[in-house]
């Protein structure tokens, strides 16, 4: 599997992705696109049988990344393509001396929730009713020990 820098031509992918996963908080091609113009996102695909497999964005704002969406097609579940993308961008939070990494996520997104668990966030907080007015956000952090940076 590789993981690289997503292009332009990955963001009808990543919104079929998208479709994939009812009551996930889609971005669609726009939306994608409009992160090109922000100098603090990164957005990387994980890329496997010649094709997206997922994705992952995030913003470097140090000294924190923020996790803002990532997501993975049917076809490639549990394969290691989101491990991969976290993977990759924990490199990116050390790279940039990033001492804290935050994300929400549904608190009913089980699957995701144990991901991120397992890649070491831990929750510290919730916002109640954060997704379309009805389903609450976990907020999640992993910190990483200043002697990985």
């Amino acid at each position: 599997m590789l993981i690289r820098r997503a292009r332009k031509e990955d963001y009808p992918y990543f919104a079929a992705i998208e479709v994939e996963h009812p009551g996930y908080p889609a971005w669609g091609v726009k939306g994608f696109e409009a992160e090109e113009n922000n100098r603090n996102a990164v957005t990387l695909t994980a890329e496997e049988e010649g094709r997206p497999a997922g994705f992952i964005n995030f913003w470097i704002l140090r000294p924190q990344v923020q996790l803002n969406t990532l997501a993975v097609g049917r076809d490639f579940l549990r394969r290691g393509a989101a491990s991969a993308l976290i993977g990759k961008m924990l490199e990116y939070a050390a790279k940039n001396l990033c001492l804290e990494i935050d994300l929400e996520v549904n608190e009913h997104n089980a699957a995701a929730i144990a991901l991120y668990a397992a890649r070491g966030f831990a929750v510290v907080g919730k916002r109640p009713k954060f997704y379309n007015n009805t389903d609450a956000a976990l907020l999640m952090r992993r910190t990483l020990p200043a002697k990985d940076l």
